[in-house]
């Protein structure tokens, strides 16, 4: 159930908190307006998140856009969306959404949440409307995309909330039961399925324990949520798995287990094909084949001892670009993977790159 029945079109109408500030720009002179963004998640506690910008094609980084402005990301940077040229940045521990101009890399204002205890993912549903898991509070609220403000929607769901997609209509949210710790609750490891037309949850669907992601085919009636398994089942060698759904019905089509070891994943150019990060390094499966053919490593990490990946992405060539958190306490890096040629580039970041965003 939701705590405010109403419909998506007169909430974007509503009034609430937070909102636009002054515009700061970054001291560091900008080159160009094409490149990468890579949102570094920091350490929790330690208000050390940093937003770095890769601008492409000289790869000339800028670590932290902010530096010299006064101005701190805040704790725990989480998630990151590109809706036009604004970058919309979760910032987890500060319950704010920090916003950006993508191409001049200034700073246009500030979501302050007071309903979202810990927004943990965010689902752009279209220009105006924007929806945040509460990892915390159990629940999806809601924010106007363009007034820079939060509104009174909120969605009751399962326990710990983390991905977030939509579809249409409809919005799918991932109760991963945060592991061990309450993965005995009911709708733990479930898909909440939301109307927001009439503003209630309308089905949940099992997935599996610790379901984390969720993610919608570009171009086929193909829903994917992705489970991590639990933590207190690594040594009975449980794996965990990506499960497809039909849409609209909802009905279950196929399932890949496979040993994933993080919460992103990335499609291929050409869509064929999800990417995840797995124990080797990054993996797929194949979506379009009629049969469900077992998933398959697609790049290796060399260092699997030495080095986390913990983030991936493609882009438009094809190309991977992968974070590596390394030990989780010391700067990171992003790895860019010429398919082609098997070149690697390395760009020096902050601490856990954990969203790559190209603009």
């Amino acid at each position: 159930m939701t705590t405010a029945p109403l419909v998506v079109g007169a909430l974007v109408t509503l009034l609430s908190i937070g909102g636009c500030s002054e515009v700061i720009a970054p001291r560091v002179p900008i080159g160009t307006q094409h490149g990468v963004y890579i949102l570094c998640e920091g350490v929790w506690g330690q208000n050390n998140a940093t937003l770095a910008r890769i601008e492409l094609p000289s790869g000339r980084i800028i670590p932290d856009i902010l530096s010299g402005t006064g101005l701190l990301l805040g704790d725990v940077g989480n998630d990151m969306k590109l809706l036009g040229d604004t970058l919309y940045v979760v910032v987890s521990g500060s319950r704010s959404v920090e916003c950006f101009r993508a191409s001049t890399a200034q700073w246009i204002g500030r979501i302050l949440l007071q309903r979202n205890l810990y927004p943990r993912q965010l689902c752009l549903v279209n220009d105006t409307l924007g929806l945040l898991t509460d990892l915390y509070g159990d629940a999806v609220t809601a924010i106007h995309l363009r007034r820079l403000q939060e509104l009174p929607l909120r969605y009751t769901v399962g326990p710990a909330p983390e991905g977030i997609a939509s579809h249409g209509d409809v919005a799918f949210v991932a109760n991963s039961g945060y592991g061990d710790y309450r993965n005995s609750e009911p709708k733990a490891g479930t898909l909440s399925v939301l109307s927001l037309r009439h503003g209630t949850e309308i089905a949940t669907l099992p997935v599996g324990p610790n379901v984390v992601t969720v993610t919608i085919h570009p171009r086929r009636q193909r829903l994917y949520a992705v489970y991590l398994h639990l933590p207190s089942a690594w040594r009975m060698d449980s794996i965990g798995g990506i499960v497809e759904y039909a849409l609209p019905t909802l009905q279950r089509q196929r399932i890949w287990h496979a040993p994933i070891s993080g919460y992103d994943v990335a499609w291929t150019c050409t869509y064929d094909t999800l990417l995840f990060l797995g124990s080797e390094g990054i993996w797929g499966i194949a979506v379009t084949d009629s049969a469900s053919t077992a998933p398959f490593v697609v790049w290796h990490n060399p260092q699997p001892l030495y080095d986390n990946w913990y983030t991936i992405a493609v882009d438009t060539t094809n190309n991977l670009w992968i974070g590596n958190a390394r030990t989780f306490t010391v700067a990171g890096e992003v790895l860019r993977v010429h398919r082609e040629t098997g070149t690697v580039q390395r760009f020096p970041v902050g601490l856990n790159p954990g969203t790559i965003i190209f603009f």
